[in-house]
């Protein structure tokens, strides 16, 4: 999706309801001397340097794994993703890591200085692997580029739901990484241009609907039920709960109400054409282009008789967060549909303003 440039600098100053999701419970830093059995990436050598950079001959995924325990303190933990990368240019290297308990990928720092070590937590991108690192401005700084989700999932189900991420640009900038994205506007102005590309090659939301779901007839496809899993309504960005769903096989014609209970409504997830328009829309929402872009999208899937698209658009009006947009999001919390009036009324307990700041926090 995204198209390499030299240079996206031209434009300086800028920069989403946010909560930082930490997968370590760190403290700021962490002495290696008081460590008994220490891993091996402890005593390794982390400068730019070194005859056996970390960067060019990167350690084993064991190796990594083993100090994101140690600092953890936390044990069978999986690598989503690893990479040593000159961050802050000093000469010495920092471990962009990404790691997973079973469910989502949570993104961190290490920073090693001397016999001492000091992590931060990323805003979560739980659906991506992992940063893109790149050198944006052509001068010899990297910039960690993180797809950001603002809209909120429903696992598994005929088709996998998409959910829609916007990357945002991190820099190390003296005394922390902050979230640089206002000082790239070039950059966004191509992602632009890619995302209505792709749009426009996509086929429409009708035609989308039309189309039977794969290795299913319409008859046999299964009712899509929400369900709630122990603890999906905790630690989620922006302050959006994640919801699951799961597919139950549809009740036979004869069945009766009773032998049912109550009707639910076939749900066909969104497609991945809303989750494309809603991206675009919210770049540009960010380049200034148009303050309430996506409304029109947003109100669409509001008025859908499909309950996850009308969450969407709850998540959606959120981020748009005009006036206009919230006094949809109230709407949106008497919804006859439980799901659909939680997750609006989640958006308005979280402030309703609209975009968060991005951070990424010193644990």
């Amino acid at each position: 999706m995204r198209e390499d440039s030299p240079d996206y600098s031209g434009n300086s100053n800028m920069r989403k309801p946010l909560r930082i999701i930490p997968l370590f419970a760190l403290c700021c830093v962490f002495a290696s001397s008081l460590w008994a059995a220490q891993p091996a990436l402890v005593s390794a050598d982390w400068s730019v340097k070194s005859p056996h950079s970390l960067a060019t001959n990167p350690p084993s995924d064991d190796a990594v794994i083993a100090l994101v325990e140690k600092l953890a303190d936390q044990d069978r933990l999986s690598l989503c993703s690893s990479h040593f990368a000159d961050l802050r240019h000093s000469g010495n290297l920092s471990l962009v890591v990404s790691v997973s308990d079973g469910r989502f990928c949570s993104l961190s720092i290490i920073d090693k200085t001397g016999p001492d070590f000091t992590a931060y937590a990323a805003e979560q991108a739980h659906y991506s692997l992992g940063p893109e690192i790149e050198d944006l401005a052509g001068n010899g700084n990297l910039e960690m580029i993180v797809d950001t989700e603002f809209t909120s999932w429903n696992g598994g189900g005929v088709m996998e739901p998409c959910v829609a991420t916007w990357p945002v640009i991190y820099a190390w900038t003296g005394s922390g990484y902050t979230d640089v994205s206002s000082q790239y506007k070039g950059y966004y102005e191509q992602q632009l241009a890619s995302l209505k590309k792709q749009i426009a090659a996509t086929p429409s939301a009708t035609e989308q609907a039309r189309a039977p779901a794969p290795n299913q007839t319409p008859e046999s496809a299964p009712t899509m039920v929400p369900v709630h899993p122990p603890g999906s309504l905790s630690g989620f960005a922006n302050g959006i709960p994640m919801r699951e769903v799961r597919a139950v096989p549809a009740p036979e014609a004869s069945s009766s109400p009773a032998a049912t209970g109550a009707a639910r409504p076939h749900r066909r997830p969104r497609s991945a054409n809303d989750c494309t328009e809603a991206e675009a829309a919210k770049i540009q929402r960010f380049l200034g282009i148009s303050r309430d872009a996506g409304m029109s999208d947003a109100i669409r899937w509001a008025k859908s008789d499909d309950p996850d698209k009308r969450e969407f658009a709850a998540d959606v009006f959120r981020d748009i967060g005009t006036p206009a947009a919230i006094e949809y999001l109230r709407t949106q919390s008497n919804d006859w549909n439980s799901m659909v009036s939680d997750i609006a009324k989640s958006d308005l307990e979280a402030g309703g303003r609209g975009p968060a700041l991005h951070t990424i926090n010193e644990q």
